[in-house]
């Protein structure tokens, strides 16, 4: 029954995909030249991935760090909860702004959430509101700090070789650079749907196309937006979305860079996250098999026998929410 969910994508869909995958406000033109299609025929097909739930979002990437902002990885283990409590507190979760991601995984956890939050003040107001309402429903729960986190591009769908350490990010020293409103409600606009086109946006706000078009280069040009991307269902292509969570041995910056190199020569590896807690990387995949999965850590170990202390390994089984401007219009509001 399962498997009946799966759709096989061809040749052509996947290279509509991979070329969306950094760039989901590519204009048509520009895709009928990357993938020698009419703009027509890739109309249709970008429909039809729509339609099949394949495609199911488009959605900017905001690096919260330009604005002020820390991001921060929170794990829950549940205890007495039923699967009614349980949609209740994701519920709960997801219309929280303060959270910009929120899965649910199997393995030693059951639900991992990653929150921004000012600095460690604000996130410890915005915890103590969590616990009050549903504390006594967690047995257990892990906070590390998020420093940063590198994209990939879904390289696996053109069973493309990565030749060269060159990802998207979010993260690092926080900066402060200033919006105003009309800044914020473009990135509401680009973390909702930013297939939308500039004309679309302008008439929405009621400006001009121009001065979306400028202001949208403008937050290119500062990092704050770092890229565009699509959001797929993993399960309709047949691949499944597993994490390890490593704990390192005080490796030297040296040793650190090629621990990531090594990994992101993997083209189904999607994420790399250094987090300071109680583990240091968190290394997140879109692979076909578990064996796949298990297959890169034991090479990963081979590779650095010295640098890997330990690992845990996780499934997310379910996406609830991703949107990298969760705040919205709050963000305005400064004030600690």
């Amino acid at each position: 029954m399962e498997m009946a969910n799966h759709m096989s994508l061809d040749k052509i869909d996947q290279k509509i995909l991979w070329n969306m995958d950094y760039n989901a406000r590519i204009s048509l033109s520009e895709l009928a030249q990357n993938t020698n299609l009419s703009k027509q025929n890739l109309n249709y097909r970008i429909k039809k991935l729509v339609n099949e739930n394949i495609l199911v979002g488009f959605m900017s990437v905001i690096d919260i760090h330009h604005l002020g902002y820390l991001t921060y990885r929170i794990y829950f283990r549940f205890k007495n909860v039923d699967e009614q409590k349980e949609q209740e507190i994701i519920k709960y979760f997801k219309n929280n702004n303060h959270i910009l991601w929120l899965v649910s995984i199997s393995g030693s956890w059951d639900l991992e959430a990653v929150f921004t939050a000012r600095n460690n003040v604000h996130l410890n107001n915005i915890f103590k509101k969590i616990k009050e309402d549903f504390g006594k429903y967690f047995s257990k729960y892990n906070v590390s700090s998020s420093i940063f986190n590198y994209h990939f591009k879904r390289d696996y769908l053109l069973e493309k070789k990565r030749e060269e350490f060159m990802p998207k990010y979010y993260g690092f020293e926080p900066k402060q650079e200033e919006l105003d409103e009309l800044d914020v409600d473009i990135l509401i606009q680009l973390s909702e749907d930013c297939r939308q086109n500039n004309q679309e946006i302008a008439k929405k706000l009621g400006v001009t196309y121009h001065t979306i078009k400028n202001r949208v280069q403008v937050l290119e040009k500062k990092k704050i937006i770092q890229s565009h991307r699509t959001l797929i269902d993993l399960e309709k292509i047949n691949r499944k979305f597993y994490k390890a969570l490593i704990k390192l041995n005080n490796p030297s910056k040296e040793e650190e860079k090629k621990l990531y190199t090594f990994c992101s020569q993997f083209n189904f590896v999607v994420y790399l996250v250094e987090v300071l807690g109680e583990w240091q990387l968190e290394i997140e995949t879109e692979v076909e098999s578990q064996e796949e999965f298990t297959e890169l850590l034991r090479k990963i170990r081979n590779e650095f026998p010295d640098l890997i202390l330990d690992y845990e390994i996780l499934q997310v089984t379910k996406e609830h929410k991703l949107n990298y401007f969760p705040l919205g219009r709050e963000i305005l509001e400064r004030a600690p």
